[in-house]
């Protein structure tokens, strides 16, 4: 694999990790609901998700589940089912507004860890990202230059690092605006429903055709 094929690929995915769409959305009201830190776990999830879909690609499983409309199917129903678990648990949640005075979402491991794995099942589950690897990974692929597992993983592992950098950034600039509207009672009371609106988002991305 050359060395112009890694930077084309390279400027191709972050072309399209900054580009606006579900997953940097997600982090974005994550870190605005709840800190930069659990804007931090959601990307850590999102972008190991992507290990996934690049092994799926690497063994022929990813086209094998595209062929098969009712796996492939059932899939994004599940998917949409994870997602409207969350929505649901985010409707539950008393609409009030906070007190003025800043507060601090407590961080343990375990919630930390449960926004990772929040953001890790919704990668691994969101088929247009498996659909996007089996459009992308072609164009790139170069048999005559040897092993194609080997290009699968070093492609993947390239847009699973440059992902998780923008994912962090966005994270990270976001969660400094969370201090904010901590402050801010009006602002605040509405952050639950931002975030509905972004998993609702999610799951009608998953069934755009």
């Amino acid at each position: 694999m050359t060395l112009d094929i890694i930077i084309s690929f390279f400027i191709t995915s972050f072309a399209l990790t900054i580009s606006p769409g579900p997953d940097i959305m997600y982090v974005l009201s994550t870190s605005l609901a709840k800190g930069k830190q659990f804007g931090l776990a959601a990307a850590v999830g999102l972008s190991s998700g992507l290990l996934f879909h690049t092994t799926l690609l690497a063994f022929g499983i990813s086209t094998l589940i595209v062929a098969i409309p009712w796996l492939f199917l059932a899939i994004k129903i599940f998917g949409s089912l994870y997602l409207l678990r969350i929505v649901y648990f985010l409707y539950k949640i008393p609409f009030q507004p906070i007190s003025v005075e800043p507060t601090t979402q407590t961080i343990t491991k375990s919630n930390v860890l449960q926004q990772v794995q929040q953001g890790l099942i919704m990668n691994i589950l969101n088929p247009k990202i498996m659909l996007f690897f089996l459009s992308l990974f072609p164009t790139f692929l170069r048999p005559a230059a040897g092993n194609l597992k080997m290009q699968v993983y070093t492609l993947g592992s390239i847009a699973m690092i440059q992902a998780f950098i923008v994912f962090c950034a966005v994270a990270i600039l976001s969660g400094y605006l969370n201090t904010f509207l901590k402050q801010n009672k009006y602002v605040q009371a509405y952050m639950n429903y931002f975030q509905i609106a972004i998993f609702i988002t999610l799951i009608v991305f998953m069934w755009i055709k």
